[in-house]
């Protein structure tokens, strides 16, 4: 019939089965051999075969492309954008400790040596930043004090466009120059992980494990300067243990001390005078929860961070008081860098009763949890010499219209990564092929590609190494 399936014609089927023979008609005489007897000389007749040892390992073509790297990194002007930075892998793990923003470690993943020195492309608003921060960070006011006149940069983009890479850049550069800077890589993972969180009085939720553990990994790199910093003491002490103002915090007990004073203005018949009076005395007598408490005198920044570190319950509370500190101070130039900036606004994976049938569905907003808190307001405005650069990030959600002049952000802070020019996917390709990455590239296919990905990085890594 029309639906059977086609039969092979053979003269003898079983012959489709049948193993080579070796050329010229020799048999190979075979014996019997027990698994529990195979010895090195038996796997050596065996493997590797001849065709295999005797064939010539191909040698890759180098590559020559004279602007690839950049020779001189201690002078940076807009003829290097393109070029690659060069950094020993020793050089990541020194200046980057709290780990690389972005796919920085999925990019080295795809490379063959695990020693090798790798890039960085020095991108246009990588060059346009470091221009200004080399301006900012001796700046000075009116009367001759260190001052940096300004809030912050907010860096935006499509997904794979390298915002990321340009952070990565960024603070490697800060920190070969003097700056003290507060990394935060991954931001997402305060709202996406989950870790024992408490509810304070102030309705926001105490996250100790993550506090911990940015301060572990702030301290790694910026230990020394921390120790160089004197703690202000009028400043010190201006945050509870969950990391709001004292201020805010006392507003909680004003209804209640408020209720009690007017009973006993009824009952006594107490005048307005005696009412007000009793009020703020009992508002003087409230104890706040605090670690100035147990810390009463601290002598450097670097006391603080180390008593968070080894008192858990203090550690949310020590974040709040390291970023106060540094808001005062004039010793060093700061730099408080935050990848995935935006992440600090959705609802987060914790879920609270607090929050059923509100516009959050039950899940607890990422901007109530202490971490994220720390991270979300755009406060460069509050550092005496500093400043914050914060990035977004579209690698869970679709990028959208958004409005960050409701935080503060002014149009002339943002500024918007753009895709590779034909001349930085060209040397891109190029590092690529020069890491072994690539194989086997064909050069006339070079715009094609530049075509289909239009120049974006990420999709470029993923078309190419799947290719090639």
């Amino acid at each position: 019939s029309r639906f059977d399936l086609p039969v092979e014609r053979s003269a003898d089927p079983v012959s489709r089965f049948k193993l080579a023979e070796p050329p010229g008609g020799d048999e190979i005489p075979r014996k019997a051999i027990r698994l529990d007897r195979i010895t090195a000389e038996d796997v050596a007749t065996q493997w590797p075969p001849p065709a295999l040892v005797e064939a010539s390992i191909p040698v890759a073509n180098e590559v020559r492309r004279p602007h690839l790297w950049l020779t001189d990194d201690t002078t940076i002007s807009a003829e290097d954008v393109g070029r690659f930075v060069k950094l020993p892998r020793d050089d990541l793990l020194e200046l980057l400790p709290e780990g690389p923003c972005g796919e920085l470690a999925r990019d080295l993943t795809l490379v063959p040596s695990r020693t090798r020195p790798v890039g960085l492309m020095l991108r246009k608003l990588s060059v346009e930043l470091i221009m200004q921060l080399q301006e900012l960070r001796d700046a000075t006011n009116a009367r001759g004090q260190p001052r940096i006149n300004k809030a912050g940069f907010l860096l935006d983009g499509h997904r794979g466009v390298g915002k990321s890479q340009v952070l990565n850049l960024i603070t490697m550069w800060a920190r070969r120059n003097g700056w003290l800077v507060v990394l935060e890589p991954a931001t997402a993972r305060y709202r996406t992980e989950i870790a024992d969180i408490k509810r304070s009085n102030n309705g926001v939720y105490i996250q100790n494990e993550f506090a911990q553990q940015f301060l572990e990994a702030t301290s790694i790199a910026n230990r020394q300067k921390l120790q160089e910093i004197p703690v202000d003491k009028s400043a010190y002490g201006s945050t509870v243990i969950d990391g709001e103002p004292v201020k805010e915090a006392r507003r909680l007990y004003n209804p209640l001390i408020e209720k009690t004073v007017d009973q006993e203005v009824a009952a006594q018949g107490l005048d307005e005078f005696e009412r007000l009076r009793r009020v703020a005395a009992y508002a003087k007598q409230v104890r706040m929860p605090s670690m100035v408490e147990q810390l009463r005198d601290p002598v450097n920044v670097w006391e603080i961070v180390e008593f968070g570190l080894e008192n858990q319950a203090y550690a949310t509370q020590a974040v709040a008081e390291m970023f106060v500190q540094l808001q005062r101070q004039v010793t060093h130039p700061v730099l408080v860098i935050v990848d995935q900036w935006n992440e600090c606004f959705p609802v987060s994976q914790y879920v609270s009763i607090r929050y059923d049938n509100t516009r959050f569905h039950g899940y607890i907003p990422a901007y109530h949890l202490t971490m994220p808190r720390a991270l979300h307001r755009w406060d460069g405005n509050k550092y005496r010499r500093g400043l914050k650069i914060c990035a977004t990030s579209w690698a869970r959600y679709k990028r959208r219209d958004y409005r960050p002049e409701l935080l503060g952000v002014k149009d002339h802070e943002v500024r918007t990564v753009r895709n590779f020019s034909q001349l930085e996917f060209a040397n891109y390709v190029t590092y690529l092929r020069m890491m072994n990455v690539l194989h086997n590239f064909p050069r006339e296919d070079l715009e094609y590609h530049y075509m289909l990905t239009q120049g974006n990085g990420f999709q470029a890594r993923k078309l190419l190494s799947t290719l090639y």
